[in-house]
């Protein structure tokens, strides 16, 4: 069956190389030099089994009418009531609110006392959207500029509206849900009456961003500080997607959001060169680790696209191990090599990574009440630039991989990673920079 293709002549002949017809921009200057760009992403990936999924079916188990989120929710809620009771570290009354406080303006925030969700997403769209005024409205043309203008402009606007990383990539079909076509027909986004969604041939354009998560907070999982980091970072992942959907809309152009519920955004931010894959099955970046929270924006403002990057982390994670040995659930692979074989029904085919097990996941984090994150908040790249030392290791594992095992055991034996939980409750003593996080970190 031939491949459909988005915008030009040219069919994604390989999901992972880059596809043809779209400005690339110059990468210099975008990373240390350690990290080199390259044409196709570092994981591997078979173009013959790849599976375009439909994957609606991962929020059933929320929601007070699912008998069996309803038995679990009321295991959790005994749980996080009897620490809260003990005053544990990272589980008392204060710790809670933090959490929740944490994603105030969070759409997908989910209430344990109701099981549902909080607010709608949709609804928070439609209420910003009414502050921007298209160009047509006011009298004026759009805006118009290089594709190497646009994106150097869009950077700069999305790391000012709160995104750590910005990166462009092209709508690849392989990346999308099975029910998502693209249709040269139709001028926006819509539903059929039999489940599909078309997008306009125009929209080919992607944008990714990569939000901190306030690390300090995030290496006290799981906890319910952990999960006030984990919160953080998406809250402050949608305030940006929010803003960048303005901006966009009001240069002209037209923003949506990645069509299809529950479309994979990890294989557009590979593409983007935002990180690679690593052994928690999740995007590590070479600047901030696994301590990043993505989204996505499909446009029609022609982007000048970057390229995929490698900076040594399949290598590396053959011997580190460290986010899988910090796993409660014990749902990461502690395999020397990466698989073709997925494991559980939401692990798509035809790509080879360290496969998590969703399902014990899922189980362990319910079951607490919590979000975790402790595998993200282990990760050895999860350090800074601001000494030397950290700085000179990040440059040996990637330019040296084989020493991860001993990087990974420095790591242990200075106290980097997870928090003791005895010591959780420190956080509340720290002097912190707001919101938690460096906004410069790493970025000199």
């Amino acid at each position: 069956m031939e491949k459909e293709s988005v915008g030009t002549n040219k069919a994604f002949e390989d999901p992972g190389t880059l596809p043809e017809g779209f400005v690339y921009r110059d990468q210099r200057g975008r990373y240390p030099w350690w990290v080199q760009s390259v044409d196709r992403i570092t994981t591997e990936v078979d173009a013959s089994t790849w599976e375009r999924k439909v994957v609606d079916k991962i929020l059933m188990m929320l929601g007070p009418e699912n008998e069996e989120a309803k038995a679990q929710l009321e295991v959790a809620r005994k749980r996080m009531l009897d620490k809260m009771r003990n005053n544990e570290p990272g589980g008392r009354l204060q710790d809670f609110a933090l959490h929740y406080a944490s994603e105030t303006y969070f759409a997908a925030g989910v209430d344990i006392f109701t099981a549902g969700f909080i607010t709608n997403m949709f609804d928070i769209r439609a209420a910003v959207s009414k502050l921007i005024h298209p160009p047509d409205e006011l009298g004026v043309p759009r805006w118009e500029g290089t594709e190497e203008e646009a994106s150097s402009m869009v950077e700069a606007a999305g790391l000012h509206l709160g995104a750590s990383q910005v990166g462009f990539t092209a709508l690849n079909p392989d990346w999308l849900q099975a029910m998502v076509e693209i249709d040269p027909e139709v001028e926006e986004i819509k539903t059929t009456e039999d489940g599909r969604t078309l997008v306009p041939e125009k929209m080919k354009y992607v944008i990714v961003l990569g939000c901190q998560v306030p690390m300090e907070a995030q290496i006290r999982a799981p906890s319910q500080i952990g999960d006030a980091a984990d919160r953080s970072g998406y809250e402050n992942r949608q305030m940006a997607w929010e803003r960048m959907f303005n901006f966009i809309k009001g240069l002209g152009y037209r923003a949506e959001m990645m069509p299809g519920l529950m479309t994979p955004t990890i294989p557009f931010a590979l593409m983007a060169g935002l990180g690679e894959m690593g052994r928690m099955n999740r995007l590590v970046s070479p600047l901030y680790g696994g301590a990043i929270r993505l989204e996505t924006i499909v446009t029609d403002l022609p982007l000048a696209l970057d390229k995929p990057i490698d900076f040594g982390l399949q290598a590396f994670c053959r011997g580190c191990k460290k986010c899988a040995k910090a796993c409660p659930a014990n749902a990461l692979s502690m395999d020397d090599e990466p698989s073709w074989e997925p494991k559980g029904p939401y692990s798509t085919r035809g790509k080879k990574v360290w496969y998590d097990d969703c399902d014990r996941c899922m189980d362990y984090t319910g079951s607490q009440h919590l979000y975790c994150g402790a595998c993200l908040a282990a990760c050895t790249w999860n350090k800074d630039n601001k000494t030397s030392l950290h700085a000179v290791a990040k440059a040996l594992g990637a330019k040296i991989p084989a020493l991860s095992p001993f990087m990974a055991f420095m790591d242990d034996l200075f106290g980097y990673g997870l928090v003791p939980a005895e010591k959780r409750n420190d956080w509340w003593k720290l002097a912190l920079p707001t919101k938690g996080f460096d906004s410069h970190r790493t970025r000199s």
